[in-house]
């Protein structure tokens, strides 16, 4: 079984590149973990991410780029997604549990990451978020 892997890629601002390498590296985690709950975790905050790099930090400008790096072993997983907007304010996001945010259609994203992941960090004014995610060992493997 495959122990570790590494991926730097750079992605044009198209949203239709997002899944496809989801599930490369969805299946590259599945191998390393053989936990579907894991695995499931790790792509949907990666989706989320690069969703919104592409959407929101970019504004779905095609002549930008985002990078995403990825380093991943039996033991964790380390998602690196840096896009070129301006960055946001993460330290003041609404709760989409709370009150009328429950109604709104966007603001789930990040929510969605800090629940999915086991740390997650912006840096470059919120242009880069880096994400962390230990795996569960199964005995004996």
């Amino acid at each position: 079984m495959e122990q570790q892997f590494t991926l730097e890629e750079t992605l044009a601002t198209d949203l239709s590149q997002v899944m496809p390498l989801v599930e490369r590296i969805a299946q590259k985690v599945l191998a390393l973990t053989a936990s579907a709950e894991e695995t499931f975790q790790v792509k949907l905050a990666l989706e989320e991410a690069l969703t919104n790099a592409m959407r929101h930090g970019n504004l779905l400008i095609a002549k930008q780029v985002v990078t995403v790096k990825v380093k991943a072993s039996r033991e964790r997983i380390i998602l690196d997604i840096h896009d070129q907007g301006k960055g946001f304010d993460f330290s003041n996001l609404r709760d989409p549990t709370q009150g009328e945010n429950t109604e709104r259609i966007s603001g789930r994203g990040v929510f969605l990451m800090r629940k999915l992941m086991d740390d997650i960090e912006f840096y470059d004014a919120g242009s880069g978020v880096k994400m962390v995610k230990t795996f569960r060992l199964k005995p004996g493997a």
